[in-house]
């Protein structure tokens, strides 16, 4: 993933205060696991005392096997924006496709396949903004077989663990250029709930 993609909500969030560290990885090259590993490097060199996670899509599983993988990860919350942690139908549905198969197939395996995902055994405040704009990617498969971003279904983003969950009305990619969502992640950030 490309940190230029992150930088509107970044810039948001340096107006609010944060302090925002991007980081890149190699989604087609490496594994969830492997690109949580290379994310651990990045953090320890930070040293920082505390740290919030934001992750979109595919960030927000590398996020959990981050979690699930290194026990030394500063104290902080996670918000996920549109993130399949229970699997991507739409990537299961075009997996077989000529084109796409190579770039997903580092993916799929304990990510977008919803196959061996981690759990979430910690006690990080976790916030999920999904969204209901229906396009993108799923047009070309004749439409997501339920409600979603046009990628990624609303059901797909939810976990029992997550303390909170919120609908807006913006696409998969839309959700990194929406004022609305930079809103909801600086108050999740800062108190752990979407309520302001």
């Amino acid at each position: 993933m490309n940190p230029i993609e992150m930088r509107y909500l970044g810039n948001q969030l340096e107006k609010s205060g944060f302090k925002v560290h991007y980081v890149f990885y190699q989604s087609v090259l490496k594994t969830a696991a492997e690109n949580a590993q290379a994310i651990h490097q990045k953090i320890q060199k930070l040293q920082l005392p505390d740290l919030h996670i934001v992750g979109h899509s595919l960030g927000g599983i590398i996020t959990m096997h981050l979690l699930s993988q290194f026990d030394d990860i500063p104290a902080g919350r996670v918000v996920m924006l549109g993130s399949p942690v229970n699997g991507s139908w739409i990537a299961q549905k075009v997996q077989g496709w000529p084109v796409v198969s190579p770039l997903l197939a580092k993916s799929m395996p304990s990510a977008l396949s919803g196959e061996n995902i981690p759990a979430w055994d910690n006690q990080r405040e976790w916030g999920m903004i999904a969204g209901s704009k229906n396009s993108g990617l799923g047009l070309l498969t004749g439409g997501l077989p339920g409600a979603g971003d046009g990628t990624v279904l609303i059901e797909e983003t939810k976990h029992p663990k997550q303390t909170a969950h919120a609908v807006v009305n913006k696409s998969h990619t839309g959700l990194l250029f929406s004022k609305q969502v930079a809103k909801l992640t600086t108050q999740f950030l800062k108190t752990g709930s979407f309520e302001y």
